[in-house]
């Protein structure tokens, strides 16, 4: 049985034993030294008077019988020695840091450094070359617009062991290990480890009253101790930038949207992964309620949710407006600039450093499988030896079956990743082209319209949506960022938009600068 701590609460144990003291089974409880039963006065006491009520005697080896004088002054200094035990570690925590070592706990893509005799180093840190591409390979696919759910998906199916936390763990990667927390700095996408940059004292953390467990709370910004490790940085400053824009954009977005709100959609459905390329744009300027889409293909059309769901006593409604064409009323400002030279040089090369950071990471990964390999094979070679030398016990079975299972897996995980060379095609430029002159099928794509959805969100604050039943036409009122964009060009109102049921109106917002869009 695994012991636990006097300072615990809560221990079975102690419960049981107070349980059977409360029922009248024990006449003495004799423990080696008051410490081992509590090092809290307040249960110290407590107990000692559901003993004394049912005639219970408290014996301490050496002491023998103790009473209320006793239990009050040795339960005070087990208590005292506690919380001066819990000072000299913190002072001692505070001299490493001040040295420049860690103070405890190893990050994912970090690892132990080892002396030339193989000790470990203490408080001394080197990089991970295995699982230091994980953590780049992350930050990137957030920074790409991944959510944390997506990529941690991803990693499990690759095959790439978790971060195993406290105790065993499950070795699969979750979206909290990638997400955690950005104001406690907890979760990969928060470590600033990894821009080289050691935070100590961020968090304090005391123990419930009336738990016991452990809870942590946010220090002042000022209390922080920060030491600059240049050595250890994993993600270069861009891409650090990048996560954090993503992640201010995205907590604005939680901030500005509240459960009650008249278009019915909760901080939750704000947030999730959009499907659609104009998911959560369009709005009814007749109710203020949000557009909902239905139909599939070319035929999907936006309608009024309140209209449709709660009744004309709620909303008259109006007719569907297709996706394509509301697409192509948004968007079609910034076809102009994707055609300019310098667009096309910029997507040529940010797609060439794509194709050489792919081949990268599959070479990452088929190293980080190659050394978990090594490890189950020395695990499954260490059970077969303790099999072999005579122990047949159930748990060592069991265990080596388990390993068994794991190392044919990773092999055969292995075995699929077969690298590939990757080049650019030889008519990229036509390719390009065609792309941009379909520019609403393009972002439509499920591939990006998820991304493609943010980038408008980023640029677009809301699309209020009225039906004109004289015209028979749609029209649409922007505000935001975009409207700078769509006004250089001039094309809504030039488009002859009133072909496709669609028109738009322009409406200058209030605070917005200019931006880029990028695929």
């Amino acid at each position: 049985m695994k012991s636990a701590s006097g300072a615990t609460k809560g221990r079975p144990g102690v419960e049981a034993l107070l349980a059977a003291v409360k029922a009248g089974k024990i006449d003495v409880v004799l423990f080696e030294h008051l410490d081992r039963l509590a090092r809290d006065l307040e249960f110290l006491m407590a107990f000692y008077k559901e003993a004394r009520h049912v005639d219970c005697e408290l014996h301490q080896l050496n002491r023998g019988k103790l009473g209320i004088f006793d239990i009050g002054i040795l339960g005070t200094f087990a208590q005292i020695f506690l919380e001066e035990l819990s000072y000299r570690t913190r002072r001692g925590l505070v001299g490493k840091i001040e040295a420049g070592k860690s103070a405890g706990g190893l990050s994912f893509g970090y690892r132990a450094r080892r002396t030339s005799a193989g000790d470990a180093a203490k408080g001394e840190l080197d990089i991970n070359d295995l699982e230091a591409p994980i953590v780049e390979r992350i930050f990137q696919e957030y920074a790409e617009g991944k959510s944390p759910i997506q990529i941690a998906a991803g990693l499990n199916a690759d095959g790439i062991p978790a971060p195993r936390g406290r105790g065993a763990g499950s070795g699969h990667w979750r979206q909290t290990t990638i997400n955690g927390n950005r104001e406690r700095g907890t979760g990969i996408l928060n470590n600033e480890l990894y821009i080289g940059r050691r935070v100590w004292n961020r968090l304090r953390y005391s123990k419930h009253p009336e738990t016991g467990r452990r809870v942590s709370r946010l220090n002042r910004q000022e209390d922080w101790i920060v030491f600059e490790m240049p050595e250890l940085r994993l993600v270069e400053q861009t891409l650090w930038d990048a996560v954090k824009q993503r992640q201010s954009g995205q907590q604005r977005a939680r901030a500005n949207k509240a459960p009650g709100e008249a278009n019915g959609l909760s901080v939750s459905q704000t947030m999730r992964r959009r499907k659609y390329l104009l998911s959560g744009l369009l709005s009814c300027r007749q109710c203020g309620g949000n557009l909902t889409i239905a139909g599939s293909g070319k035929t999907r059309r936006y309608y009024c949710a309140n209209a449709k769901e709660k009744g004309a006593a709620i909303c008259a409604g109006m007719p569907g407006l297709k996706e394509q064409d509301a697409a192509f009323s948004i968007l079609s400002g910034l076809k102009t600039g994707l055609m300019q030279d310098e667009a096309y040089e910029e997507f040529r090369e940010r797609l060439f450093a794509r194709t050489k950071s792919k081949e990268k990471d599959l070479n990452d990964l088929l190293r980080l499988h190659d050394d978990n390999i090594r490890q189950l094979a020395t695990r499954h070679a260490n059970l077969i030896k303790a099999v072999e030398d005579g122990d047949y016990s159930a748990p060592i079975v069991a265990q080596l079956n388990k390993v068994d299972e794991e190392l044919s897996s990773a092999r055969s995980k292995r075995d699929a990743l077969v690298p590939e060379t990757i080049s650019l095609p030889s008519d990229l430029p036509a390719l390009y082209q065609a792309y941009v002159d379909d520019l609403v099928t393009t972002l439509s794509n499920e591939d990006v319209s998820g991304r493609a959805s943010e980038e408008l969100h980023a640029l677009i604050d809301t699309v209020a949506v009225e039906w004109d039943a004289g015209a028979r036409v749609h029209h649409l009122e922007l505000r935001g960022k975009l409207l700078e964009l769509l006004e250089i060009t001039k094309p809504a109102g030039e488009a002859g938009l009133a072909d496709s049921e669609s028109s738009l109106k322009l409406v200058a917002g209030v605070g917005f600068e200019p931006t880029t869009f990028r695929l």
